[in-house]
C-alpha cells in the first residue's frame, strides 16, 4: 500500500465495478424490503452541490439498509422539466438561427429529446462520481411511455369526477416563455420603482378631481372602475359618482370593494385588467375586461397611439403624457414586491385566458385528514409538518396548462363548443388541445409512476409506499404536498413512510448560491480535488434536518484528513507481522466492545438522520479509541488476529459513509468484496480497565510535557489505590514508565490519583513556582477577606457584586488547599 491516500487510485472504477457485479440490481425476496426514488433531476444541465447532499443523504440509507440485511431499492429517474427544458432547446435554436415555428412541433420534440439524451448522460457520468447505489434496471424518465399512461389516466379520472376543470380565469403568465405559470412558479423579490399618483377628474367637467397611487400607469387603458372601501367615510359621498380615464377619456364608475385597502396609497384604487384582485372585483360587479397587453407583454390595440411598446417603453411613455397634461399630482421613489418568472426572469404579467385547474379544495383536504391520523408521513424534522398544513389550507386551485410543446400533451379534444377528454381522437374534425401539463403533474405521480404504476405490478406491491423520500424544504408544496395527495387519491396509501427535509447549501458567507454572485460550486471539481468520500463525509456530518449548510473548504480539507487517517491505520495493520502473541489483552476486548458500542449507537441514530452526531462519535472511534490508543496498545499486545478483525468490522460499518475508500481496503487486506460480506464482531469478553490505563498514560505523558522530562526516560509512578498487574504492564510498555510506591506529584483525572515521581532539581523549580503561586493566592485571599469585612461595601455595593466577590474567595481557599498539598508533597 502507499503510504498516503491517493483518492484517484481508490474512486477508479468502482461504481462500474458495484454495476457490473449488481450489488443494488438484484432483489432478495426472502429479506424485507426498503425502498427509495431518487428525486429526479431536471434533465437542463449538470448536477449542483444540492443534488450531490441530497443523493449522497439517500446513498448513505441505502447501503446501510443493505448491510443490516435488507432487500434494497433505489430508483434512479430524470425529470423532463417541460419550461426548464423548453427554454434551453429553444435558446439552442436561435443560436443556431432555427425558428421552431418553422420547423413545427414534430421537429422541435426531436431537438428535445436530443437535449434529453445529452444531458442524461452528463447526468450518469456525474452520478458515477458520487458512487450511487442505483438500480438502473428500474431507471425512470418522467416522460417515458409509463409515465405518460399513469398521467392520461389520472387527468381523465380526475376530469370525469370533476376535479380537472377548463374555466377562463386571471393567471400567471410567463411573457418570454409564453406560457402560464402557477403561481409558485414565481419569485417575488423587491424591486426599485415609482409611484405614481395621477388625477382622475370628476365627470362634470369641475375642477374637483381624486388622485390614485399606482405602479403600473402602462395599464391606464384597461381601467374600467375607480374603487373604494365602503367603510371609508371620508369618501362615501363619491359612491355612484364618475371620473374620467385621464388617458382614454372613458367614464368610469366609483364601486365599492371590502378588500380595497383604506392605508395604502390614497385609499382610492383603479380597477383594470393584468391583476389578479381587480379581476376578482370586475366579475363580482359584472364590469368588462379589458386588457391591454398581450401574451407577449407588449401593449395591443386597447393601447391606443402605444401600441408595440413594451411594458416598460409604455410605462414611460404615459407618464410623458400625463406629466405634459397636467395630470400627475407627484411621484415617489418606493421598493416594492414584483414577481418574477422563476425560469425566464420576465416580470409575470396577469392575463385571462382558458386554462386547465385542479380543484384543491378535495385534494387539501385529503392531506389534513391524513396528517391527523397515525398513518401519516412521518416528518423530519416535525416543524415541517406545519408548513405543509399551512399550504394546504391556503392552497389555491392549481393552474396545470402549460402552453409549451415539450411535456404530456393534455388528452382533451375540441370540436366547436365540444369538448372531449380522452386519449385517442373521437374522430374527424376533432381538434386535440396543444398546451401540455405542467411538470410537477408527472413529477407528483413519481412514487407510482416509478414503480411502474398504473400496472398492478410485483415491484408496486412490494415497494410502495416508498420506505423514505429525501428533499429540500424548497419544493414542500411543489412536490411534496402534489406526491402525497396523489398517492392518497389513487392508491389509499401515504406516498413514503418516512420525509426527510434537508436545506440548502449556501456559500461560506451564508449566500445563497446563484449564477448572479458567480458563487457556485461545481461538486464534480470538488471531487476532482479532494474525492467523492471526502465530499459524502462533509456533507454528510454537516446535515441536520431542516437546516441549510455554509459551505467550509477546511471541514472539506478535515474530511479528507480522516480518509488519510482510515489510509493510515489499515496500512500499519497489514503491514503488522504475524502474530506472536495469541492472548487477547484487556485493550483487545476494549476496542471490540468499543466497536459494539459504536455500531449500535448507528442503528439507533441512523432511522432518526442523526448523522452530524454519528459523524462525531465515528470521527472520535477512528482518531481517539482506534488510532491514538488502540493502535499504541497494539505494539505491545501484538495480536494482530484482532487488529484485523476490528478493521474488517469498521470497514463494514462505515462504508455507507465512506463507501469507495472502505471497498477499497476491504479488497486490498482481505482480498474479499466488502458487500458480499456483513458485520460479525461479537464481544469476547467484558473489561473495565482500559480507562485506567488510558487516563494513567496521559497523566504520565501531561508530566512529561510539564517537567520537560524526555520520553527515552522512564518514569516512576503510583496508582493511588490500584494495583492491577494488567493495567499496570500495559501503562509500564505504552508510557515508558516504572510501577513504584511513592508520594511525589499528585495529578488527579476522572478521580484517578496518580502520584508521578519527580527528581530534585525539578522538585525544587516546581517548589519555587508553588511558592509563588501560594504568595499571590495569599494575597487575594487576604483582599478578599478585607473587601467582604467592609460594612461601606457590604451595607451599598449590588447583591450581585456582593456575591461575584464571595464566591471569589471561595475559590481562592479551594485553590490554597490545593497549593498547600502540593508543596507538602514537595
Amino acid at each position: 500500500m502507499d503510504i498516503n491516500y491517493n483518492h484517484n487510485i481508490v474512486e477508479k472504477d468502482k461504481n462500474k465495478k458495484w454495476i457490473e457485479k449488481k450489488y443494488f440490481i438484484k432483489n432478495d425476496l426472502n429479506k424485507k424490503p426498503f425502498s427509495i426514488i431518487l428525486p429526479p433531476p431536471n434533465v437542463t444541465g449538470k448536477l449542483h452541490l444540492g443534488h450531490a447532499w441530497d443523493s449522497y443523504i439517500q446513498d448513505t440509507i441505502i447501503r446501510y439498509k443493505k448491510l443490516q440485511n435488507y432487500d434494497v431499492l433505489f430508483v434512479p429517474g430524470t425529470d423532463h422539466a417541460g419550461i426548464a427544458t423548453q427554454a434551453k432547446v429553444e435558446q439552442k435554436l436561435r443560436e443556431m438561427n432555427i425558428n421552431k415555428y418553422e420547423i413545427g412541433r414534430e421537429a422541435f420534440i426531436k431537438w428535445a429529446y436530443q437535449w434529453k439524451d445529452e444531458y442524461s448522460s452528463h447526468i450518469h457520468e456525474q452520478w458515477n462520481k458520487l458512487g450511487l447505489a442505483l438500480n438502473y434496471d428500474c431507471e425512470k424518465f418522467t416522460l417515458d411511455p409509463n409515465s405518460n399512461d399513469a398521467v392520461n389516466k389520472v387527468f381523465i379520472e380526475l376530469y370525469n369526477k370533476g376535479l380537472i376543470y377548463r374555466g377562463k380565469r386571471a393567471i400567471c403568465w410567463d411573457p418570454i416563455l409564453e406560457t402560464a405559470v402557477s403561481n409558485i412558479e414565481i419569485i417575488n423579490q423587491k424591486t426599485d420603482s415609482k409611484m405614481y399618483y395621477i388625477k382622475y377628474f370628476l365627470e362634470d367637467n369641475s375642477k374637483d378631481f381624486i388622485v390614485i397611487a399606482t405602479t403600473r400607469i402602462e395599464t391606464l387603458f384597461s381601467d374600467v372602475a375607480i374603487a373604494i372601501n365602503p367603510n371609508d367615510q371620508t369618501k362615501k359621498h363619491l359612491l355612484g359618482k364618475f371620473v374620467i380615464n385621464p388617458i382614454t377619456n372613458k367614464k368610469l364608475p366609483i364601486i365599492a370593494d371590502e378588500h380595497i385597502d383604506i392605508e395604502f396609497g390614497t385609499g382610492f384604487m383603479k380597477v383594470s385588467a393584468h391583476a389578479i384582485d381587480d379581476i376578482e372585483i370586475i366579475n363580482k360587479n359584472n364590469l368588462e375586461i379589458i386588457e391591454c397587453i398581450d401574451k407577449k407583454g407588449m401593449m395591443n390595440d386597447n393601447a391606443l397611439s402605444f401600441k408595440g411598446l413594451s411594458r416598460e417603453e409604455a410605462r414611460e411613455k404615459v407618464f410623458e403624457f400625463l406629466k405634459n397634461n397636467n395630470f400627475i399630482d407627484k411621484v415617489e421613489d418606493i421598493i416594492n414586491n414584483v414577481s418574477y418568472s422563476e425560469r425566464s426572469n420576465a416580470v409575470i404579467e396577469i392575463l385571462v385566458m382558458p386554462q386547465w385547474f385542479v380543484k384543491m379544495d378535495k385534494f387539501s383536504q385529503l392531506v389534513l385528514d391524513n396528517l391527523k391520523t397515525k398513518n401519516k408521513v412521518q416528518i423530519f424534522p416535525k416543524r415541517f409538518e406545519e408548513v405543509l398544513k399551512k399550504w394546504m389550507n391556503d392552497a389555491y386551485d392549481w393552474t396545470i396548462s402549460r402552453q409549451l410543446w415539450w411535456g404530456h400533451q393534455i388528452p382533451a379534444w375540441y370540436k366547436g363548443d365540444q369538448i372531449k377528454v380522452q386519449i385517442e381522437s373521437p374522430g374527424t374534425g376533432w381538434t386535440r388541445d396543444e398546451d401540455v401539463l405542467d411538470t410537477w403533474f408527472s413529477s407528483g405521480l413519481a412514487p407510482l409512476s416509478f414503480l411502474d404504476w398504473p400496472n398492478e405490478s410485483e415491484k408496486l406491491k412490494r415497494y410502495f409506499p416508498v420506505s423514505l423520500m429525501v428533499t429540500g424544504y424548497d419544493i414542500i408544496f411543489f412536490w411534496v404536498a402534489r406526491m402525497y395527495f396523489f398517492s392518497l387519491y389513487f392508491q389509499n396509501q401515504i406516498p413514503f413512510k418516512n420525509l426527510l427535509i434537508h436545506g440548502l447549501i449556501r456559500d461560506e458567507n451564508g449566500r445563497k448560491m446563484s449564477k448572479s454572485l458567480g458563487n457556485g460550486i461545481d461538486p464534480m471539481e470538488v471531487i476532482d480535488n479532494y474525492g467523492s468520500d471526502s465530499l459524502r463525509w462533509y456533507l454528510l456530518t454537516n446535515s441536520s434536518p431542516g437546516l441549510d449548510i455554509n459551505f467550509s473548504i477546511e471541514k472539506l480539507k478535515s474530511a479528507w484528513s480522516l480518509c488519510n487517517k482510515i489510509w493510515s491505520i489499515s496500512r500499519y495493520i497489514k503491514q503488522m507481522p504475524t502474530n506472536s502473541n495469541k492472548n487477547q489483552s484487556i485493550a483487545d476486548i476494549w476496542i471490540v466492545n468499543s466497536l459494539l458500542k459504536l455500531k449500535k449507537s448507528i442503528d439507533q441514530k441512523i432511522d432518526k438522520y442523526e448523522f452530524t452526531i454519528i459523524g462525531k462519535e465515528i470521527t472520535d472511534f477512528i482518531y481517539n479509541d482506534f488510532s491514538s490508543w488502540y493502535i499504541e496498545f497494539s505494539k505491545v499486545n501484538k495480536n494482530k488476529d484482532v487488529c484485523l478483525k476490528v478493521l474488517k468490522n469498521l470497514l463494514i460499518l462505515i462504508h455507507p459513509f465512506l463507501p469507495f475508500l472502505t471497498d477499497h481496503l476491504y479488497l486490498e487486506i482481505f482480498n474479499e468484496e466488502l458487500l458480499e460480506n456483513e458485520f460479525d464482531l461479537k464481544s469476547i469478553g467484558q473489561e473495565n480497565k482500559i480507562q485506567t490505563v488510558i487516563d494513567t498514560v496521559s497523566l504520565i505523558r501531561e508530566a512529561r510535557n510539564i517537567y520537560n522530562i524526555s520520553n527515552k526516560e522512564i518514569v516512576n509512578y503510583q496508582i493511588v489505590n490500584i494495583n492491577d498487574k494488567e493495567i499496570i504492564e500495559l501503562v509500564n510498555k505504552v508510557a515508558n514508565a516504572n510501577f513504584k510506591e511513592n508520594k511525589d506529584a499528585l495529578f488527579t483525572i476522572n478521580d484517578l490519583l496518580v502520584n508521578i515521581e519527580l527528581n530534585e532539581t525539578i522538585k525544587m523549580q516546581e517548589k519555587i513556582k508553588t511558592q509563588e503561586l501560594l504568595k499571590k493566592i495569599n494575597a487575594e485571599i487576604q483582599r478578599s477577606e478585607n473587601i467582604l469585612s467592609n460594612a461601606n461595601f457590604l451595607n451599598k455595593a449590588p447583591k450581585e457584586k456582593i456575591e461575584e466577590e464571595k464566591n471569589k474567595y471561595e475559590n481562592y481557599k479551594k485553590q490554597l488547599m490545593e497549593i498547600e498539598r502540593k508543596l507538602k508533597k514537595l
